[in-house]
């Protein structure tokens, strides 16, 4: 790593970077591992497969709401509520679930919150089933039940974040980082499809039992994986959300990290705010607005597969301007489309443009953030990456509105290129994360780097 400007504190690699077997021991580190290895991984694998269950459980019930919401009131409002109840807790409780994943067991602290979520899914499983959706006092039961799924994942996006680093191996933290996001967009890309067929064949009542049952895959997976112990932290320690934030001003990188990741998240709300009237101007409906989201979620799970390996190649902060720019060629693609065909292309390649801007600076900043901070800090990462997503699509849908769905994309296309710009930025700047192999020149010597020092 270049050494750091005036001004930029580096930290150096805290003990959890070095993992056993590695350079703490004096031998080499173990190489980064295929992506179908950590798949099958007795302890990353059930992660991945539970993640990738409750996400897709996560879209089918937001179609579901949707549908059934309007369906019952006829309020595009009501329907704009059911969104509200979900991400309204998240900018509020998210730092404070940060800071009490700092403390307590995450893994634990993970079994609780998705077990309340979980209770909420099901109490509007069973009253769907057993009154039918027609049956149910109007909206309010689902609106309810919606909340407490979003304080559930409010409680769970920092802890979430938090424990990737303790489930593999330092050398296989990029393609963890990758595959965790991964559940995320192959989720989107399956959850309204299935939502799709039950709604058509029989109905939200199953389609609520179906997601209610997607929170149990994710508790046996937490019950199953044993995540490496945390190494002890000092007693004294603040642990407040404001030693948090104070980290943001003791090394300036972290900030720009973070307004990276929003970029990202704003830069895919066209997924799903204008692809619908983009459809509609291309002659399409509700087939080609399917298709396209799945492009998006191809495009992803493809990258996945070669993310960490570009990452090491290229280096992570300028894989992520790479990514920044692919984000903005798709935007640009499916804006100046005349076929439907080409527009699908456009989405694809805004998918493997997403997947290698946001782990890559995702992973820069796991790399980056000393341990006992990591929750909190991984909270400012849910808030940036989720919390500008009403914002997003409210300025996207009044742009499609007025100038066409084709105009709005230039909006999210310049914000998907200031994220690339800001990973740029950072590089030029030396900030580069390091790892076990690839200490801190500044830094005073680590127990490993000295038992090295004296075999020499």
């Amino acid at each position: 790593m270049c050494p750091a400007r005036e001004g930029v504190t580096v930290p150096s690699v805290t003990s959890d970077h070095v993992r056993a077997g590695g350079a703490a021991s004096g031998g080499a580190a173990p190489p980064p591992r295929a992506v179908a290895a950590l798949l099958v991984d007795r302890t990353f694998g059930p992660w991945f497969w539970g993640n990738l269950a409750s996400n897709t459980g996560n879209w089918l019930y937001n179609v579901v709401a949707a549908v059934v919401v309007f369906d019952l009131t006829g309020s595009a409002l009501m329907v704009g509520t059911v969104s509200v109840a979900q991400f309204a807790t998240l900018a509020v409780v998210s730092p404070w679930a940060g800071a009490l994943s700092d403390r307590i067991d995450r893994k634990r602290m993970l079994l609780a919150a998705q077990t309340f979520a979980f209770a909420s899914a099901s109490a509007l499983a069973v009253a769907s089933l057993l009154l039918g959706v027609e049956g149910l006092p109007g909206a309010w039961p689902i609106i309810v039940a919606t909340l407490g799924i979003g304080v559930g994942v409010a409680f769970t996006g920092p802890a979430q974040q938090a424990l990737v680093p303790a489930l593999v191996e330092d050398a296989d933290l990029e393609s963890a980082v990758t595959l965790t996001s991964l559940t995320f967009n192959v989720g989107r890309a399956l959850g309204p499809g299935a939502a799709g067929v039950i709604l058509a064949t029989v109905g939200p009542e199953v389609a609520f039992a179906v997601n209610a049952v997607t929170f149990v895959a994710l508790l046996a997976a937490l019950l199953a994986i044993r995540p490496r112990a945390r190494a002890p932290h000092d007693p004294d320690a603040d642990r407040s959300v404001r030693a948090g934030l104070r980290h943001l001003r003791r090394d300036p990188a972290v900030p720009w990290l973070l307004g990276g990741v929003a970029a990202m998240g704003f830069a895919t709300d066209p997924i799903n705010t204008l692809a619908p009237p983009l459809a509609a101007e291309l002659g399409a409906g509700g087939d080609l607005v399917a298709v396209l989201v799945s492009a998006f979620g191809v495009g992803a799970a493809l990258t996945a597969l070669i993310a960490g390996r570009l990452q090491r190649g290229l280096g992570r902060l300028r894989t992520g301007a790479l990514g920044g720019g692919l984000l903005a060629a798709g935007l640009l693609v499916a804006a100046i489309a005349l076929a439907p065909w080409v527009a699908v292309g456009g989405f694809g390649v805004m998918g493997v443009g997403f997947v290698l801007g946001l782990t890559s600076l995702t992973t820069v900043l796991q790399r980056r953030v000393p341990d006992e901070l990591r929750g909190r800090i991984m909270a400012l990462w849910t808030v940036a990456f989720l919390g500008n997503r009403p914002i997003a699509a409210l300025i996207d849908g009044a742009l499609a509105d007025w100038v066409g769905p084709r105009l709005a994309m230039g909006v999210p296309m310049l914000v998907a290129l200031l994220g690339g710009w800001a990973a740029l930025r950072l590089r030029a700047q030396g900030v580069e994360p390091r790892t076990a192999e690839d200490p801190d020149p500044g830094a005073a010597p680590s127990p490993g780097n000295r038992a090295r020092d004296e075999d020499a």
